[in-house]
């Protein structure tokens, strides 16, 4: 309950891209991206073991929620994972069950996934503030041969106070 009126208050503070598509509710889900080319959402949700602890060989699983036609789950293509979508997640040193995660797409831009009270959270930092992330949205141009990104927005709520966040940055 809490976290659906944190997320509305995200939605009215800042305008939240992409308001009108739906939002996965898949088990264990991380953050989500969706694009403004359709409601087809990429999900990133945490493998989560009987003993409550993060996959320690695959802690991420990351795949389509195709909302643009019933709303299933479908795989990743090769070429999205290896070069889009998919995650690289490292174990952290000293810090048992945490990774720092990467998407392959942009991997300057690191984040500490981690269980927090059996719930996994994904930290970095967003529009300067220590925060959780819940979704990002691109922009994308479709009208090449190849679709680019014009603008990434990240979503997030800060760390020490709840307050929802936002950044908006160019990737290239």
């Amino acid at each position: 309950m809490i976290r659906a009126l944190l997320l509305l208050a995200a939605m009215v503070l800042l305008g939240a891209a992409g308001e009108d598509f739906p939002v996965p509710t898949d088990k264990n889900l991380i953050f989500y991206v969706q694009r403004s080319l359709n409601s087809n959402t990429i999900v990133y949700a945490a493998r989560i073991g009987d003993d409550g602890r993060l996959d320690t060989k695959r802690p991420v699983e990351v795949f389509w929620r195709r909302f643009n036609d019933e709303g299933e789950r479908k795989e990743l293509s090769s070429l999205e994972r290896s070069m889009a979508f998919g995650v690289k997640a490292d174990p952290v040193p000293g810090q048992p069950g945490s990774f720092m995660m990467r998407v392959v797409s942009y991997p300057k831009r690191a984040a500490l996934l981690k269980i927090v009270d059996g719930v996994p959270r994904l930290e970095m930092k967003v529009g300067g503030v220590p925060a959780r992330l819940d979704h990002a949205y691109l922009d994308v141009d479709d009208s090449g041969s190849v679709p680019s990104v014009n603008r990434v927005d990240l979503y997030g709520f800060a760390l020490a106070t709840g307050a929802p966040v936002k950044e908006s940055f160019k990737p290239w």
